[in-house]
């Protein structure tokens, strides 16, 4: 049973005082928003760092060198896998328990709170929620912890045979290298059910509450040869500083200019996520910076909503045109520069001409 929160809070008068509340968080996160434009756009990427590395023959200080090879490395294995040839090996858990939810009751404009049943990685003790109905609930904690680790002895045989030592926990593989999740015959404990392991064959066969899941992610070390860029000193591979200060040592499969390419496309997919999380927050700046008028509307019958949807989508459209000018001045900073200088020197030109 739902219960509804009353009081101050629930009012008109509380609800568009919360939203002023909320716009203290919006006078924030618009500024930090353009900041993290222009940390997005002027951040260095892997791909450039790296772009023109030598191959370990050729390795110079200060320059990006490489090396193409197979990998090999001690056995790696896990709480629920046995070892085998893996590069890492990460656990996570989850467990089916309740979790308070809450909305806002379109007719009264109150805070309604109840609690479902879901999978949780940090289930909460229901005798904090505010419900009286879930606070009797029973609480369920999650019994395996969350661990990661990466296979120790590394080493890359080159093809003129000469032997690398690498530290695979300070490598960043590229999606090109594939994850998997363990089979049946890979475990030594619990019982493999789609992308998950799960402690009981009840568990595994029905979401009971209570119930507890893992999810464990293996990637195997290839079977073809992989191309390491960083830095190439005597017979051990560690990570390339850039002239800014950034370390890197990024390795995929296949030869170099594959490797590249691949850490191109990974490079370019980051940046693009990010940009989208900067205009994120950028909207929602806007929503909270015009919360007060938001809180009104939902009061008004039959537009209100109709309104602050409206609101909403002119928020977006806003949000997306400065995101976008932003990166077009952030990375072509240069051409705005001319520009500026140009119309400066027009503005004293037509000056001069009409005192002459």
């Amino acid at each position: 049973m739902a219960f509804e929160e009353s009081g101050e809070g629930s009012s008109i008068f509380g609800s568009i005082g919360d939203s002023f509340k909320g716009m203290l968080a919006g006078v924030v996160l618009f500024p930090l928003s353009l900041y993290l434009i222009f940390q997005v756009e002027t951040c260095e990427q892997a791909s450039a760092a790296l772009k023109g590395a030598l191959p370990a023959s050729q390795a110079k200080a200060g320059v990006a060198s490489y090396v193409t090879g197979k990998l090999s490395a001690d056995q790696l294995g896990g709480e629920f896998v046995k070892p085998g040839k893996y590069i890492s090996y990460s656990q996570s858990s989850e467990v089916y328990a309740w979790e308070e939810t809450s909305k806002e009751d379109s007719k009264t404009k109150k805070t309604v709170y109840d609690c479902e049943l879901d999978w949780i990685s940090s289930p909460k003790n229901p005798k904090n929620f505010k419900d009286p109905a879930c606070k009797s609930k029973p609480f369920y904690k999650a019994t395996v912890d969350d661990k990661s680790s990466v296979a120790s002895d590394a080493k890359v045989k080159a093809e003129d045979g000469k032997t690398f030592s690498v530290n695979l926990s300070k490598v960043d593989l590229t999606s090109a290298v594939p994850s998997l999740s363990p089979g049946s015959g890979d475990l030594t404990k619990g019982i493999a059910e789609g992308d998950y392991i799960y402690l009981t064959q009840k568990c595994a066969s029905d979401q009971t509450e209570g119930c507890e899941r893992i999810s464990v992610s293996l990637v195997p070390v290839p079977e073809e040869s992989m191309t390491f860029v960083g830095s190439v000193s005597g017979s051990s591979i560690s990570e390339f500083t850039s002239a800014e200060g950034n370390k890197f040592l990024n390795a995929s499969v296949g030869d170099y200019q594959t490797t590249m390419k691949d850490i191109q496309s990974d490079d370019n997919t980051t940046k693009w996520l990010m940009r989208l999380g900067c205009f994120i927050a950028m909207w929602v700046s806007f929503n909270l910076l015009a919360g007060p008028l938001l809180s009104l509307l939902s009061f008004v019958p039959f537009v209100g909503e109709l309104g602050k949807a409206a609101l909403s989508i002119v928020f977006g459209v806003v949000a997306f045109v400065i995101t976008a000018v932003t990166i077009l001045l952030v990375k072509f900073w240069y051409i705005w520069l001319i520009l500026g200088l140009a119309a400066i020197g027009y503005a004293i030109y037509k000056r001069k001409a009409a005192t002459a």
